[in-house]
């Protein structure tokens, strides 16, 4: 198990060090708190880090979104491993690195700039919710008195960084594409992904064999024909004709099919994120629109965008469906 556990960190080490996961401009709590390591089956609300943490810190956090009495949301889990004592030391080093404890500054614009992000959502989406507008403005507060920086300074930081988690989070999703391979008369049957890594042309392609227990099994490559040329290799696990199919999926990757598409898509969702208001907000729908009047490698990244808005906001999750 120690052998698995060790494997898996690795190979999470080096998807989120080349998608620059360790020097995160703008937090992304996904990524955050995919660092830690947790047992199977734990989740936000029960991993063992949650339970080291001080009752007044955890009500504290808790309280900010979802069930009120629970530690529910990734953000709710970043704040609570950086502020409460019991936590803090006890984070793996690369979340250190995320959030450093020795530049509380920065970690604290980081943090702020990630509720604000969410204060302007419902300001937005659920102006009503006046109970819970004024729970991410007392967090705002909190971060303000804790750490000495002013809501201005807080709301300046989110500006000039909010387009590189929109950044982030477009590449990771044009860079991959899901799909199913069914090879009856071989009885091959996967369900697989392929990551594209945008710095180097790596390629990991993850493909899980249905069961009872499901088997999920990684390949690494440094390009896409070596890739390729690995699954030739493997014949009583895929055919030529897989292979040759798994080659045209990975042609339908959005960055590589459409390179110019990430970029605009970029900046279509960054303004929405600068300034909330009805032409910002027709202009995602239009973009989804775009992309998927395209047919072929543009209805895969109309896929990829819609995945990219609800990772960015659950208000946005609606978006292409």
């Amino acid at each position: 198990m120690k052998t698995k556990s060790l494997f898996i960190s690795v190979i999470l080490f080096l998807i989120f060090s080349a998608s620059g996961v360790f020097a995160q401009a703008f937090l992304n709590p996904d990524k955050y708190f995919a660092v830690f390591p947790l047992k199977a089956g734990e989740n936000v609300a029960n991993n063992d880090f949650v339970w080291l943490a001080d009752k007044d810190n955890y009500a504290r956090f808790a309280a900010l979104s979802g069930r009120p009495d629970l530690i529910d949301s990734k953000l709710e889990f970043a704040l609570l491993s950086f502020y409460s004592p019991a936590v803090i030391g006890k984070r793996p080093v690369s979340a250190n690195t995320i959030l450093p404890a020795n530049n509380v500054r920065s970690s604290a614009l980081k943090l702020g700039a990630a509720v604000f992000k969410e204060l302007t959502m419902l300001n937005y989406f659920d102006h009503d919710n006046t109970v819970q507008i004024l729970q991410y403005e007392d967090m705002l507060n909190f971060i303000s008195e804790k750490n000495a920086v002013t809501r201005s300074q807080i709301e300046q930081y989110y500006r000039a960084n909010i387009k590189s988690l929109v950044t982030e989070i477009v590449n990771d999703e044009f860079n991959k594409i899901g799909f199913s391979l069914v090879n009856y008369a071989d009885n091959h049957r996967y369900f697989i992904t392929l990551i594209r890594t945008p710095s180097n042309g790596r390629y990991v392609m993850n493909y899980e064999v249905p069961a009872a227990s499901p088997v999920v099994k990684t390949i690494a490559a440094a390009a896409r024909e070596t890739l390729i040329n690995e699954l030739r290799r493997r014949p009583q696990e895929f055919s030529a004709d897989d292979a040759d199919f798994i080659k045209n999926q990975a042609m339908l990757i959005p960055a590589v099919a459409m390179p110019a598409a990430g970029t605009d898509t970029i900046n279509v969702i960054t303004a929405f994120f600068l300034n909330q208001n009805k032409d910002t907000y027709n202009a995602l729908g239009l973009k989804w629109q775009e992309l998927y009047g395209l047919g072929g490698a543009g209805e895969t990244a109309s896929s990829s965008y819609s995945r990219a808005l609800a990772s960015l906001s659950d208000y946005l999750a609606d978006i292409g469906l």
